[in-house]
């Protein structure tokens, strides 16, 4: 039998450690050894059981431990033949060298007799050679950890620093991309379990923060949109997805069709790179009624507006001091009765008239100091007009609809690439 790696095990009075030791420093290939006397061990239940002489807690006969590394592989005979022992002695190191120096004090067997490190010789500095084995053996389960963590959505792109330290991201980052990677290969496509609403009102009426609201009574982690061109510019996996203020111009049909899809979680247009969304909510809040939203840029298109209302199960109308919940009756084809609640956030943010004189603090904390006050005049009406004229606003109007096609368009292409 060939081997680099062997352990000797030997009652005391089978061997004379001294002259083995004599043949380890000596001859080749003998490279490294660790040797240490047991002689503290006891019996345990589970030798009793192999063999009743063995009686639990009664002490073992003192023996050696000796692990020996090669500079090859070498036959077992020859070896007992240098040292002048038997070959049965000789046992085969099946794990790691690591291992066999961690068992000399039983550091890795916590049930036994624990040895002291003073209790080891060796012909090398073999504490520092397990200290390192063991700093890279833990830095290898991290990694593995940090790799299922993402895996799981347990570590996410939004809070990744909460879980990965600077130092861990700059030795694992490799790792840590393609776990993302991989995980975003597990969603695409993947049965979605999401639920969608769409929530309108006057501005003011506490549309976003009833949102956040939602979010936060169900322990969601949250992206609000930035309300542009891109709605998803800066998403990282959040759990829920806010569409705050959200403007038809800021994307086609087909790309809110598909990110408001409750069933299937497939890839949406995102500006640097298409994003898979996997989020449990989205909120859509829109000063504009959900007919008033689809009609005033989605009329020209072929999807049906039942399309919009069966992805937004739920409506909420907000009002000053209520809003009214309705849901999607799909034999309705439309939403149902409202019920009516109480708005909280109106009584989170109580409209408050403020006196002239707290008027002027507040403002006066804000203007450069020495501001010289010389009266008080009515704040002048504004006016209700579209604030682009006539052909400013059909120019406007032209170029939202250029918009649009251009999304369908670029939807279309990925489709057939």
């Amino acid at each position: 039998m060939q081997v680099r790696l062997c352990e000797i095990v030997s009652d005391v009075e089978h061997i004379n450690i001294e002259e083995i030791v004599k043949v380890l420093d000596n001859q080749k290939p003998f490279k490294d050894y660790a040797y240490i006397l047991h002689d503290k061990d006891t019996y345990n239940e589970a030798d009793e059981t192999k063999n009743p002489e063995h009686k639990a807690g009664t002490p073992k006969k003192a023996h050696y431990h000796i692990a020996i590394r090669l500079e090859y592989g070498t036959d077992t005979k020859y070896i007992a033949n240098w040292l002048g022992i038997k070959e049965n002695f000789i046992n085969k190191v099946k794990g790691k060298w690591v291992d066999m120096l961690k068992y000399l004090t039983h550091e890795n067997a916590p049930t036994k007799y624990q040895y002291t490190e003073d209790e080891v010789t060796s012909n090398y500095n073999w504490k520092v050679e397990k200290t390192k084995a063991i700093n890279k053996s833990n830095s290898e389960t991290r990694k593995i950890q940090i790799i299922n963590d993402i895996v799981s959505g347990v570590i996410r792109e939004f809070n990744y620093h909460e879980h990965i330290t600077i130092d861990e991201y700059d030795r694992y980052k490799k790792s840590i991309d393609n776990a993302f990677k991989y995980r975003t290969d597990i969603i695409k496509g993947a049965k979605r379990n999401m639920e969608c609403v769409y929530i309108t009102g006057k501005s003011g009426t506490g549309k976003s923060t009833y949102a956040q609201m939602m979010c936060e009574d169900k322990g969601y982690s949250v992206f609000v949109s930035s309300g542009s061109n891109d709605v998803l510019d800066g998403y990282a996996g959040q759990d829920c997805i806010i569409l705050d203020d959200l403007r038809p111009s800021c994307m086609g049909l087909s790309d809110l069709l598909k990110m408001l899809d409750n069933n299937t979680a497939s890839t949406v247009k995102s500006r640097y790179k298409n994003k898979v969304l996997e989020c449990k909510l989205i909120i859509v809040t829109s000063v504009l009624k959900i007919d008033e939203f689809f009609n005033g840029v989605f009329k020209e298109q072929k999807e049906p507006i039942v399309q919009l209302k069966r992805r937004c199960k739920l409506h909420l109308r907000f009002e000053q001091d209520h809003y009214y919940a309705s849901l999607f009756d799909d034999k309705k084809g439309d939403y149902s009765e409202e019920y009516k609640y109480v708005n909280p956030v109106a009584t989170m943010y109580p409209k408050i008239e403020l006196t002239d004189e707290q008027k002027l603090n507040y403002i006066n904390t804000l203007l450069v100091t020495g501001a010289e006050l010389t009266g008080k005049v009515e704040a002048p009406a504004e006016e209700d007009k579209d604030p682009l004229t006539a052909k400013e606003r059909s120019l406007q109007n032209k170029v939202d609809m250029l918009y649009r096609h251009n999304g369908i368009l670029m939807n279309e292409l990925d489709r057939k690439g």
